[in-house]
C-alpha cells in the first residue's frame, strides 16, 4: 500500500491541468497515489484527465459541479493510506516537495500537518511573490491568529485527521477558504511545521472562485477563522462546533456595517485585494468604482495614486524581472 493520497480536485483546469498533474507525477518521492476528481468539468479537464495511464492515478467522476468542499469531504472518507494531501489544479510542485514533506514526517510523529514555503506566480507562469511561512510550530500557532501561517494546497497531513475532523472541510466555508479554516482548526489542537523552501508554485487565476466574487464576507473570513480560533484556545470549542451558526453570522455582519454605510469602502478594500494578488484588471476596476462613488475622497485618491505606480512597477517587473516557476524550481534545487 502507498504511503501517500493525493486529492486533486479538478473543475473547469484546462488550461493548467497538465501543469499540475505532471509535476506531482515527477515528483523524486514516488510512494503516493494520485487521486483525479472531475467535479463537473464543462471544459477539456476529463479528456485531458484521461490521457494519464499513470498505475498511481485513480479517477472520479461527478457529473455535476457539487463544489470543491462537497466532493473533498466525499471522496477523502475513502483514504487509507497513513498520510493524504489536497492540492489544487492550475498549480506546480518542485519536484522535492513531497520527498521534504515526508521526511519531516517520519522523522517527527507529533507533527500532524506539514505545510512548505510557496511562490505566487501569474497565468503565463511568472513568480510574483515568495511567501515564506514559520518552520515551528511554536511561531505557527502565535502568528496563526494574525495571519494564515499554513498554505492549504501545500499540506500533507495525518490520516488520524480524518477521524478527528468530520466532515474534514466545514460547510461554512463552502465558497471560500475552507482549507485555511481546517488548517487553523488542526494548528489550534496538533503540532504543525513548514518546509522552509518554497516548493510550490500558486497560480492566481482571475476567474477562480476566490477571484470573481470579491463579496464584504470574503474580505473578512481571515478575521472570522481568527475569531473562531480565540474561541477554541479559551473554551476548547467555537461557534461552529456548538451550531451557533447565527453567532457567526452577527460576528461577520457587525463587520459589515461600514461597508454597508459606504460601498466605497468595499470596493477600495477589494481593489487593494486584487493588487496584492497582481490581478490588474480586477484591481482598476474596483479602484473606479470607489472613485466613482466618492471622487473626492482621499482614500480614494491614494488608492488612484498607488495603483498607478503599483501597476507601472508590476508590469515592468513582469516582462524583464520576474523569472517563469520553472527556471525558480530549477535553481531551487537541492
Amino acid at each position: 500500500m502507498a504511503q501517500l493520497t493525493l486529492l486533486m480536485p479538478v473543475y473547469n483546469a484546462a488550461p493548467f491541468l497538465s501543469e499540475a498533474v505532471d509535476s506531482l507525477l515527477q515528483q523524486t518521492y514516488t510512494d503516493f497515489e494520485l487521486w483525479l476528481i472531475d467535479d463537473g468539468s464543462t471544459d477539456a479537464s476529463r479528456a485531458i484527465m484521461q490521457l494519464y495511464t499513470d498505475a498511481r492515478i485513480r479517477f472520479f467522476w461527478f457529473d455535476h459541479n457539487r463544489g470543491r468542499v462537497a466532493v473533498v469531504n466525499e471522496v477523502v472518507t475513502q483514504v487509507t493510506t497513513p498520510f493524504f494531501s489536497i492540492t489544487d489544479a492550475d498549480d506546480a510542485s518542485h519536484p522535492q516537495r513531497l520527498q521534504k514533506q515526508m521526511e519531516v514526517l517520519l522523522k517527527d510523529e507529533s507533527i500532524m500537518l506539514c505545510g512548505t514555503a510557496y511562490v505566487a506566480m501569474n497565468t503565463a507562469g511568472k513568480i510574483f511573490r515568495n511567501v515564506l511561512l514559520p518552520q515551528r510550530h511554536e511561531l505557527i500557532y502565535e502568528q496563526m491568529p494574525q495571519h494564515a501561517q499554513v498554505h492549504g494546497p501545500t499540506t500533507i497531513m495525518r490520516s488520524e485527521l480524518l477521524n478527528a475532523f468530520t466532515p474534514l472541510y466545514r460547510d461554512y466555508f463552502k465558497d471560500h477558504i475552507a482549507d485555511a479554516d481546517l488548517a487553523s482548526r488542526i494548528v489550534d489542537r496538533y503540532h504543525a511545521a513548514n518546509v522552509p523552501e518554497a516548493l510550490y508554485a500558486y497560480r492566481i487565476v482571475s476567474t477562480s472562485n476566490s477571484r470573481k466574487n470579491v463579496s464584504i464576507r470574503f474580505l473578512h473570513l481571515y478575521k472570522l477563522i481568527a475569531f473562531l480560533s480565540d474561541q477554541r484556545r479559551r473554551i476548547g470549542n467555537d461557534s461552529l462546533e456548538q451550531n451557533r451558526v447565527e453567532e457567526v453570522d452577527a460576528y461577520l455582519n457587525k463587520i459589515a456595517e461600514p461597508y454597508l454605510r459606504d460601498a466605497s469602502v468595499h470596493y477600495r478594500h477589494a481593489a487593494f485585494y486584487h493588487l496584492y494578488w497582481h490581478s490588474l484588471a480586477k484591481a482598476w476596476r474596483s479602484c473606479w468604482q470607489a472613485w466613482r462613488l466618492k471622487p473626492y475622497h482621499p482614500k480614494n485618491n491614494f488608492l488612484l495614486f498607488y495603483l498607478v505606480t503599483k501597476s507601472v512597477v508590476y508590469l515592468f517587473n513582469e516582462r524583464w524581472v520576474d523569472p517563469h516557476y520553472t527556471t525558480y524550481f530549477k535553481n531551487t534545487t537541492h
